[in-house]
């Protein structure tokens, strides 16, 4: 307390005690000495609340055990005379779970054990020892996201304080408390991030600790409280600086309290610790706090995830459990070291002949089986001329097929007059070098800026090669089978409505089109992370792929040339596990007609603060 919040409080009882010989000893009005509250969910900040949720479906489950040196003392001016609480220690158990990917509920109930002081001489009785504190229920709501495009996190908080505790041991308020607050964070760098809070707590009561006092410093009541911290992000060790103050709208002083926290993740669970001084003698302001405690969630999980670690390969996506080169999230057996074209299995050789299946053009048949083996793991006749084409399949048995560089499967040769790579049959141009992009013909500068027609956004307009030879800046650009944008599309969450920040990178795309006749057919591909229903998911994908062909078609591309098509979930580019991943995997692509189904799917790297929902 404050040098003038309870000195008026100790005069008081000792003008009680003078004037009357049959005094009984008075209890100190009953009230939650606290005044720290845990973040259960714990996504940044131990005890502030900034505005990160845990992701949907997530949860967190801790204990955490809490001492404090001097939660409540009496001054005179500012000299300390007695002491209530000398210490007190407290058990929270505390939960969260994310029921949305906006919404997170939690709750914690607190034990308490104190050991306060004879306070008989100055006519107080003791506080009792040992008693539940006031279970807290909360709410928080997520209103902006970094990972989901916005500047910065921002969240509301509203708490609960339910007057279950014991008023003889200083843990319960007569009525319900509540605890709204507005939290913000945001990321500084891929090590750092900075947070806050600002609220109040909200007694719907004002307790004086002195009563009978006429201008009394002691009072508690309603409290305008908030806090600052920065914290490390990543996998491993953790730290956390967080700077809390009070300040008391009642007749009390403001305090201020600062922390050092340390976050670690072992085995299944993280282990946390939290301490430092505090400064004030508002009531529950301690000299001294030390908190540590263990959690185990879904959510702690993820910390596990560091180089040669032991966690499940499904529990950190971006590792490499098995060292092969193939990441977990992409690897079919991530226990196993294997190749990266079986996507991370190691070479079988299921038949028995002696070739592995990548060398075996009939993985699945012996072939010896008809007493002929050559190189090809086919159970089949001869291949006279060599070509990897049996005798019985091949079309031109003497003529190997791929002398002339081109290879199929009708065991005959592609006759390449220009020796451009293109065969002859498929060569608009047969005898003039060109490449394959081109049909074989070669290419042209109609404009004269130095990009070839093919891969010029503007053929007839000289640009410059930085704007892929316009004028002006570019969004999209065509590349080899693809016509690949610069950011993403985006859409009103779960629908097919295209926002308007979108219509500038479609108007280039359906630029580009009408510049390119000789593209005779596109195929915009719609795509989607795995949040939901996998049947909701291909629906979405296709309405949103014919959405953006019904917008280029508003565009002036003619409508034959496009052809929407919904992929779902079911071709990710990037792991479906961090949000940034899932934003990632959200995407429209375009794709020319005749380009491989292989083909890497191509994306421009979408802005950081615009990753769609």
């Amino acid at each position: 307390m404050s040098s003038r919040h309870l000195s008026r409080w100790l005069g008081g009882a000792f003008a009680l005690l003078a004037t009357t010989a049959l005094a009984q000893d008075q209890r100190i009005p009953g009230f939650e000495l606290e005044k720290l509250q845990l973040n259960p969910g714990a996504r940044d900040s131990l005890v502030l609340s900034t505005g990160d949720l845990l992701e949907q479906g997530r949860y967190r489950l801790g204990v955490t055990a809490h001492w404090e040196h001097k939660p409540l003392a009496l001054f005179e001016g500012d000299e300390e005379v007695q002491v209530v609480v000398k210490d007190r220690a407290t058990l929270h158990l505390s939960g969260a779970y994310a029921l949305l990917d906006w919404l997170e509920l939690g709750a914690q109930v607190p034990v308490v054990l104190q050991w306060a002081n004879d306070l008989s001489s100055i006519g107080l009785t003791k506080p009792s020892s040992a008693a539940l504190g006031t279970p807290w229920i909360q709410g928080r709501a997520k209103l902006l996201s970094e990972e989901g495009g916005s500047a910065l996190d921002l969240g509301v908080h509203l708490g609960v304080g339910l007057p279950l505790g014991s008023s003889e041991a200083l843990t319960r308020d007569k009525n319900i408390v509540f605890m709204p607050r507005l939290g913000l964070g945001k990321r500084l760098s891929d090590s750092w991030r900075v947070g806050a809070d600002v609220g109040a707590l909200v007694r719907t009561e004002t307790y004086a600790l002195s009563p009978g006092v006429t201008d009394p410093k002691d009072e508690l009541g309603t409290e305008l409280n908030g806090g600052l911290n920065i914290s490390s992000i990543g996998e491993g060790l953790r730290e956390e600086l967080v700077v809390r103050g009070t300040l008391p709208l009642a007749s009390s002083p403001a305090s201020m309290e600062v922390l050092l926290g340390l976050r670690y993740p072992v085995g299944p669970v993280e282990l946390y610790a939290l301490g430092g001084p505090g400064f004030g003698r508002t009531p529950g302001t301690p000299s001294f706090r030390v908190l540590a405690g263990v959690a185990f969630g879904s959510d702690a999980a993820k910390n596990l995830c560091v180089e040669g670690s032991s966690a499940p390969p499904e529990v950190c996506p971006e590792l490499d459990a098995d060292g092969d080169g193939v990441k977990n999230a992409a690897d079919a057996c991530p226990t196993q070291p294997g190749l990266a074209e079986l996507k991370g299995c190691p070479d079988k050789d299921d038949d028995g002949d002696g070739l592995l299946n990548l060398a075996d053009r009939c993985p699945s048949e012996a072939e010896n089986v008809n007493n002929f083996q050559d190189d090809d793991g086919c159970p089949d006749d001869p291949d006279s001329d060599g070509d990897g084409i049996s005798d019985s399949k091949d079309r031109c048995p003497r003529e190997a097929e791929d002398k002339d560089g081109f290879e199929d499967a009708d065991g005959c040769p592609d006759r390449d007059n220009d020796k451009d790579g293109v065969a002859d049959q498929a060569d608009a141009c047969p005898n003039e070098v060109g490449p394959a992009e081109n049909r074989g013909c070669p290419d042209k500068d109609r404009d004269s800026d130095t990009i070839v027609d093919r891969l010029d956004n503007c053929p007839d307009e000289a640009g410059t090669v930085k704007n892929n030879g316009c004028k002006e800046k570019q969004l999209a650009e065509i590349t080899t089978g693809r016509i690949r944008i610069m950011d993403s599309v985006y859409f009103d969450t779960g629908k097919d409505i295209i926002q308007r920040r979108s219509h500038k990178l479609l108007d280039n795309v359906a630029s580009i089109l009408k510049s390119h006749p000789e593209i005779e057919k596109v195929r915009v591909e719609g795509h989607t992370d795995n949040k939901g229903n996998e049947a909701a998911n291909l629906d979405l994908s296709q309405r949103r792929a014919e959405a953006v062909v019904k917008y280029l078609v508003s565009r002036g591309v003619a409508r034959e040339r496009l052809e929407p098509k919904g992929f779902g979930q079911t071709q990710p580019i990037a792991d479906n596990v961090t949000e940034r991943g899932r934003s990632k995997n959200r995407r429209v692509e375009f794709k020319i007609a005749g380009a491989p189904e292989d083909a890497q799917p191509v994306q421009g790297t979408p802005n950081p603060e615009n990753i769609q929902k």
